[in-house]
């Protein structure tokens, strides 16, 4: 195997390793308490959105009324309008409707959907681990030494 293009080996200095080896085992505190808040905000959310708002909006709706007065402040039964996003289809339905030839469609929707712009990002993730019910390590450090 070419080795040239892998990169050079560093040493790690102790402390160095030490630290890192916290802030891993910070981050993976953090990421698991995030995990759980996120968990219980979800189902608080979808109590708000999927039972409790449609129930009052259409309560308000019924009864013509357009403003709520509560110890919290204020509720505003608003009507929105929005429109749904962008698709493929919708795209090229509304391209068919302005361009009748068929090859000049499919040669507009590829220039489309190939063109889009893509932005290079970095995170840091923690892929799911299958159900096991032991707890492991998880900062085991490997180090070549």
């Amino acid at each position: 195997m070419d080795q040239s293009n892998l990169p050079e080996q560093v040493d790690i200095q102790g402390e160095d390793l030490t630290e890192f080896k916290t802030q891993v085992k910070q981050w993976l505190q953090i990421d698991e308490e995030i995990s759980k808040y996120q968990k219980k905000i979800k189902e608080l959310k979808k109590a708000k959105k999927s039972i409790l708002e449609p129930t009052i909006t259409s309560f308000m709706v019924t009864y013509n009324i357009a403003d709520l007065n509560t110890e919290q402040g204020k509720i505003r039964c608003n009507e929105r309008n929005t429109k749904k996003p962008l698709n493929k289809k919708n795209i090229e339905d509304n391209l068919s409707q302005v361009i009748t030839d068929e090859g000049q469609i499919n040669q507009a929707m590829q220039l489309i959907m190939n063109n889009r712009e893509t932005v290079k990002t970095y995170v840091l993730t923690k892929p799911k681990q299958k159900a096991i019910h032991e707890k492991k390590s998880p900062t085991k450090i490997m180090t070549s030494d």
